[in-house]
């Protein structure tokens, strides 16, 4: 987004939801031109879908530490407890929580509702 068209009225939030798509674009590779070209069709496309309403972008807190607590699963080999607890800067109890809470979910996942009534 130039600063000509930023002086033609396009709202700021649309010119910086278009420059912080090319700046993801830019980090795949994508020529810079071609980066900028899609962020501006990618917020036109938004605004021309989603004008007028009231936005609220979630943080995405629970998918932040879900990542994190599977990661701190995937790492973890029954001896590492306090290693983990120390990088993650958690306390040693809450690694075996995290530990013991994915370990239910993937086991929940995989027999679904089999002993449910």
């Amino acid at each position: 987004m130039n600063e000509a068209e930023l002086a033609s009225g396009y709202p700021e939030l649309l010119a910086d939801l278009a420059d912080q798509i090319a700046c993801k674009l830019l980090e795949f590779g994508i020529e810079p031109e071609r980066a900028a070209e899609a962020g501006f069709a990618a917020a036109e496309h938004i605004r021309a879908n989603w004008s007028g309403q009231s936005l609220y972008v979630p943080k995405g807190v629970e998918y932040e530490l879900s990542k994190r607590d599977m990661v701190i699963f995937e790492r973890c080999n029954g001896r590492n407890h306090e290693v983990l607890a120390r990088e993650y800067n958690l306390t040693v109890m809450r690694i075996y929580q995290i530990i013991k809470a994915v370990k239910a979910e993937l086991l929940r996942k995989r027999q679904g509702a089999l002993f449910e009534t």
